[in-house]
Order: C-alpha cells, then structure tokens, then sequence
C-alpha cells in the first residue's frame, strides 16, 4: 500500500515537471486570481469595518459660549434628551475637553494660548433608527437655531459619502470575488484537460491494467492540489508584506487594513480545496466518458 503511495507520489511530481509547459501559465494565473481574490476580500473586510464605524460618525458637538452652572447643564442635558431623533446626550466639560485633546494631538499646539481655549460642549448621538444624513442634517440645524449653542459640529460631510457609497463597496468585492473563483475553477479544469490529453495514453493504459478510479485519479488530483497551494500561498504571502508596508507607512490604513491573517488564510484553503476538486472532477468525468464509449 506504502509503495503504491510513494509511487502516486512520484508520478504527481514526475507529471509537474513533465508537463511543465501546461502547469507553469496555470500556476501563474494561479497566482494572480489568488492574489486579486485576497485583495479583494481584504478590500471587503476594510469596508465593513468602516462601516461598523460608521454609526460613531452621527454625532454632534454642540460647543457652550462658557461655563454655566451645573443646574444650566443639567436642564440644557434633559432637553437634549427629550428632542427627536436623539438616543444619548454627554456633557464633557472644559477640562475633559483639554485632557482629550492632549491624548490625541501635540500638546505644543497649545503653548501659544493662554488658559484653555476649549470650551464646554455637548456630544450628541442620534438613536439607531435616525442614523441617516437628512436626519443628521435637520438636528444639527435645529440645535444651531436654538440659540443655546455658540457653534455646532458634525461630519455630514464624510456622512453623506460613506452613504451615497455603501452599495458599491459592498456589491463590487462580493462581484470580483465570484467571479475569481469562477475564473479559477475554468483555469484549473482547462489545466488538468491538457494535462490529461498529453498523458491520455498513460491513462487508458492504468485503467486496461485494472487500476482502480482512485489510483488512477491520485496523480492528477495531488497535482490540482499543489497548483492551488503554491500559486494561492505565493499570492497570500506577496500580499501580506504589501499590507504591512502600507500599515507602516499609512497607519491610518492600517486600522482597516490589519489583522486579516485568517481571511488570507482560509483564501490558500480556499483555493488549495478548488484546485483539489475540479482536478477530481475533471479526471472523473474523462474516466467515465471512456467507460461509456466502451460500454
């Protein structure tokens, strides 16, 4: 049984080295359609994490003229809370307002200013069934008409073009990664043919000898298999030191970008298990094609 082993084994090697010339462009192909693949659904994954972000987008600032007193707070709070569209109110006064700047941006921007240039203001988030850019629109609006509020902030620009493109970022990854695995399967299935046609004596000859569908199918199977492991690994692997450049380079991206090892490697399991079945399927269908024809 060992023998029979090593020696499919053999002859799965001894084929990608004799039909080289058919392997190789498949295996290049391979490689870029795994490579475009992982691209692809790293893209994909990016812009559901952007979007999972995105509900922190609808939110207001609405800043103080100055310091009031805390009962002024506390009913400027509870009228907040009572309008329409508003799901949570935070007070965040000067002084947190300063310590937060400071965790996120130089400090020497502040060297110049005397005090604490920052004023009191208001975070207002709009509840989950108004998270939409009219609606953020129409309050940032009212709260600036209310007279209560020396400015009022919110990002309905970023809103507004993270909405008009949800869609297409979702719909055109989910697109090319069906079609590349389409793409895939026709390249590994035109791969295995030629190899088949080339190596169609040896075939008939196995099957004549009484090799049994599993001996004969092993070779071609073991090939598809390692065509799919080398070519996606190549792809995942060139892909992962791009990503991690970019990371270091734009850090911003790599937020977004990060932590996708899983993905990249169900993609190698992914396409390694195609290559696997198509080349299965294919020999099986040759197989049995023969089978007819001598019935």
């Amino acid at each position: 049984m060992f023998g029979q082993l090593g020696y499919l084994i053999l002859e799965s090697f001894r084929g990608w080295k004799q039909q080289r010339t058919v392997i190789l462009p498949s295996l290049i192909t391979i490689f870029l359609c795994s490579l475009l693949l992982a691209a692809s659904l790293a893209a994909f994954g990016g812009v559901m994490r952007v979007l999972a972000a995105e509900k922190t987008l609808y939110t207001i600032e609405a800043f103080l003229p100055g310091e009031l007193p805390q009962d002024s707070i506390k009913v400027i709070q509870d009228r907040l809370l009572h309008s329409k569209h508003v799901g949570a109110v935070e007070f965040v006064s000067a002084d947190s307002a300063l310590a937060d700047f400071r965790r996120h941006f130089d400090g020497e921007m502040l060297e110049l200013v005397e005090g604490n240039p920052i004023p009191p203001f208001f975070r207002v988030k709009l509840d989950d069934e108004s998270r939409k850019p009219s609606e953020l629109v129409k309050l940032k609006n009212e709260l600036m008409r209310s007279g209560t509020f020396e400015e009022v902030q919110a990002p309905v620009e970023w809103v507004e073009k993270i909405s008009a493109w949800k869609f297409k970022l979702i719909f055109w990854p989910i697109c090319l990664s069906i079609l590349l695995l389409v793409t895939l399967s026709l390249i590994i299935c035109n791969s295995v043919k030629l190899s088949l046609l080339n190596r169609k004596l040896l075939v008939e000859n196995m099957k004549f000898a009484g090799g049994s569908y599993l001996f004969i199918e092993f070779p071609f199977v073991l090939e598809g298999l390692m065509q799919g492991f080398v070519g996606s690994g190549m792809a995942v692997s060139l892909l992962v030191v791009l990503v991690n450049s970019l990371s270091e380079a734009v850090p911003m991206f790599g937020v977004y970008l990060g932590g996708f090892g899983l993905m990249f490697a169900m993609v190698v399991v992914l396409v390694t298990a195609l290559s696997a079945y198509f080349s299965f399927r294919t020999v099986r269908g040759f197989l049995l094609a023969k089978r007819n024809e001598q019935d």
